[in-house]
């Protein structure tokens, strides 16, 4: 038998021991052996893919996120509401309210999701996971473009350029539109898609971002107004944790460089996370409302030793789950390790809550999916009656 979910076949976290586990595998399996196409497939079918059913897969999200054309109303609807003062998460929920169903069947002929056991509304999920990541694009940009009074980037035609190409895979695809550029080498591509990889799936409907899609096909609601459900959950506490553990170790950077050009870094570092905890102020990224030692960050720090990845976010990270771990017993979490490689690689804070969105909106999709085949609000009138029968005495 396997590992026994609560209220779900898709995944689920345990506590003896703590860890996440996906279709039945370890999420660490999955962390370091699977492209994250592969992992959405997995997470979707319950099935390892093949090499064919992965690059199928990898084809049509990476031609989802290619699909916006420069008169895609999206687009102004996107930056409508970033000019409004809205967030970015606020702007993507916006951008799926864009109907689709055009483009959607536009693409959808040049690719048989059938014969590998994706159905309709599979398909139709997985556009829109393979769509995010550019409404996610279009909405940072425009932001950064009102706080710095500056015009939408243009091209010597005086129109703007694509996303992306189309011609490169789906994981770079995506870590282009963080960092306008390809990567370098193999080791930046290898962490990247395991840190995606890390942030799919694992709790199950426990997650708030995972809950709410549920809730909301459950009354049959239109799939993309499911998962932006799902993005109304974006808030610090959850999903948004990345980005505000990315702006602290940025934080701890710029003040070593402004204030401490030499010595020791350790003990300055320790210092000014001592001058923290002194104010009662929390350390973004460190600690668990669940678990004790989040089981994904060994996983996910053996595979940065492995590829040999150093940088002086790195170095922040470790000195400060050193101290931590000492003066308080308190481990790193997902959000605390991934700021670290995000800001490796390059990326502004911004984009750890829009790749966090852009992961978890798998785990959205599949949950949406198994909740949609269940009768109208996930229950039976039968059922219903009998659930709240103790309480209805009285009211009659």
């Amino acid at each position: 038998m396997g590992y026994r979910y609560h209220g779900t076949d898709i995944d689920g976290p345990s506590l003896n021991p703590e860890q996440l586990y996906v279709r039945n595998r370890n999420l660490n399996d999955l962390i370091g052996n699977f492209s994250f196409s592969g992992t959405i497939y997995h997470l979707l079918t319950g099935k390892e893919a093949t090499p064919s059913q992965e690059k199928l897969i990898d084809r049509y999200l990476a031609s989802a996120l290619s699909s916006l054309t420069e008169d895609d109303p999206v687009l102004e609807v996107i930056r409508t509401v970033v000019a409004s003062g809205a967030s970015f998460s606020q702007a993507i929920i916006a951008g799926l309210m864009v109907d689709k169903t055009k483009s959607f069947e536009q693409m959808i002929p040049g690719f048989d999701l059938d014969a590998i056991g994706l159905d309709r509304d599979s398909q139709i999920g997985l556009y829109y996971v393979g769509l995010i990541p550019a409404l996610m694009a279009i909405a940072i940009e425009s932001i950064q473009c009102i706080q710095e009074k500056s015009f939408d980037r243009k091209n010597s035609d005086g129109k703007s350029p694509k996303l992306t190409s189309g011609e490169q895979d789906y994981i770079e695809a995506l870590f282009t539109l963080c960092t306008n550029r390809n990567f370098s080498n193999s080791a930046e591509r290898k962490i990247f898609n395991d840190i995606m990889v890390s942030l799919h799936a694992g709790w199950g409907f426990l997650a708030p971002s995972v809950m709410l899609p549920r809730v909301a096909i459950s009354t049959r609601v239109p799939i993309p107004q499911a998962i932006a459900a799902g993005f109304t959950a974006a808030g610090p506490a959850h999903v948004g944790a990345c980005e505000k553990a990315m702006e602290f170790f940025t934080a701890i950077h710029q003040t070593i460089i402004d204030q401490y050009s030499s010595g020791d870094r350790e003990a300055v570092v320790i210092k000014l996370l001592e001058e923290r905890l002194a104010k009662k102020e929390k350390i973004p990224g460190f600690g668990h409302p669940m678990f004790k030692v989040d089981s994904r960050n060994p996983r996910l720090h053996s595979i940065i030793s492995e590829i040999g990845l150093q940088s002086d976010f790195i170095q922040l990270y470790d000195i400060t789950a050193k101290f931590l771990k000492e003066k308080l017993g308190i481990y790193p979490n997902i959000d605390g390790i991934s700021a670290a490689v995000f800001l490796s690689l390059g990326m502004r804070p911004p984009y750890g809550t829009g790749l966090f969105l852009c992961s978890r909106s798998s785990a959205m999709v599949a949950h949406l999916l198994e909740q949609k085949d269940k009768p109208p609000f996930g229950a039976t009138s039968e059922e219903i009656r009998k659930w709240f029968g103790p309480f209805a005495v009285g009211f009659e």
